[in-house]
């Protein structure tokens, strides 16, 4: 059965894209056929990934009111495929999440998707409306992604509270866990903040959390996943590693040289 996730949170800037980009290509090497989809209107993984921006994706699909996964991207790694974005017009964005709606995009994506793929991996953008709770409604799990830092701690519990409200009337979405980000060992605040959270939630958050690194500045500017930026593998991606491992084991499932610089994860 495909198993379906979306990464969420009320926060922007909180590292959510880079999360859930780089725990699907993390679960795509580890043998799960895993699709990615962007549901973010200003296009993350487009813009996070060399080759993907200018490609048509969702919102083209529905544009057209065509086969959702029409617009999906193939990748140089077999097991990982993606669903961009693509470009939206200004003047279409206020009524875009009304049109996925009434069009139920995202179920259709999860029923289409059945056939392919072991994992649907959904980023959504930051906050609680719109197409977040799209993804939210359908979705069999949530990761709550929170920044080390005080204000995206405060706000956590609003997302906490929206998916319990979504369960209350008839969602399947459970939240799988909470992944603190950008977290440090050597600055007292993220610090503080990572032992906060690990305090006030200390089942549901993940013991993998993913630290504050200029590594990732470097993948995004190279279009990349972090596994990618190098024939040798920077040592920080091995965080999505064992995160992706504690994933497996909550959703009780198994997925099966010289630096040359950056490789394209899409033709």
């Amino acid at each position: 059965m495909t198993r379906s996730i979306a990464f969420a949170s009320l926060k922007g800037g909180v590292g959510k894209t880079t999360v859930a980009l780089n725990c699907a290509f993390a679960f795509a090497r580890r043998g799960a056929r895993t699709l990615l989809v962007d549901t973010d209107l200003q296009g993350a993984i487009g813009m996070s990934l060399d080759g993907v921006s200018d490609r048509p994706g969702l919102a083209a699909c529905l544009a057209r009111n065509g086969p959702p996964l029409e617009g999906v991207v193939k990748t140089r790694l077999p097991e990982l495929c993606l669903l961009p974005m693509g470009p939206v017009d200004a003047l279409d964005e206020d009524r875009f999440a009304v049109n996925a709606r009434e069009a139920n995009i995202v179920g259709r994506i999860l029923e289409q998707g059945q056939r392919d793929f072991d994992l649907v991996l959904f980023d959504t953008p930051a906050g609680l409306g719109g197409m977040s709770r799209i993804a939210l409604e359908e979705v069999d799990s949530v990761i709550a992604v929170a920044q080390c830092e005080p204000l995206a701690l405060r706000a956590l519990p609003r997302l906490l509270e929206m998916l319990a409200r979504l369960r209350e009337i008839g969602a399947a979405c459970s939240l799988l866990g909470v992944i603190g980000t950008m977290s440090s060992f050597r600055d007292p605040v993220p610090l503080a903040s990572l032992e906060e959270l690990w305090s006030l939630y200390r089942e549901q958050v993940f013991d993998t959390a993913v630290p504050r690194d200029s590594t990732f500045l470097q993948a995004s500017r190279a279009g990349v996943p972090l596994g990618l930026l190098s024939r040798r593998p920077p040592a920080v991606s091995a965080v999505f590693d064992k995160l992706v491992a504690e994933i497996e084991e909550r959703l009780g499932t198994t997925a099966g040289g010289e630096d040359d610089g950056p490789i394209r994860l899409v033709d």
